[in-house]
């Protein structure tokens, strides 16, 4: 693990309620996230992939992915169910129909 400021954060959210509505539809009852920092440039080599790759290692266990947590570009994970994702395809093409704005990024 980097050093400090490095953290694991885990989280025991409790019970999910139904959230069939929900756009980022991939909730769960515990959380779980690395995030990574080092001062010493010399590190960059030795830590700069250390998050993305135990966030990867643990991903036969995953059930999505928190969106503002990781880059969905180097680590590509569910955020959506796939009916949610479907509903957002509808609004996007309908509301964009020429897809000026960019596709969700990492999209499975």
């Amino acid at each position: 693990m980097p050093p400090y400021p490095a953290q694991l954060l885990l989280v025991n959210w409790g019970a999910v309620p139904s959230r069939s509505d929900m756009a980022f539809s991939l909730e769960d009852d515990v959380f779980l996230t690395r995030y990574s920092s080092w001062q010493d440039p010399a590190d960059d080599d030795k830590y700069a992939d250390w998050a993305r790759s135990n966030m990867a290692a643990m991903e036969p266990l995953a059930s999505g992915t928190q969106l503002a947590d990781e880059n969905l570009g180097q680590r590509p994970a569910r955020f959506a169910a796939d009916a949610t994702m479907a509903r957002l395809d509808r609004v996007r093409d309908a509301y964009d129909p020429h897809g000026r704005f960019q596709a969700w990024m990492g999209r499975l």
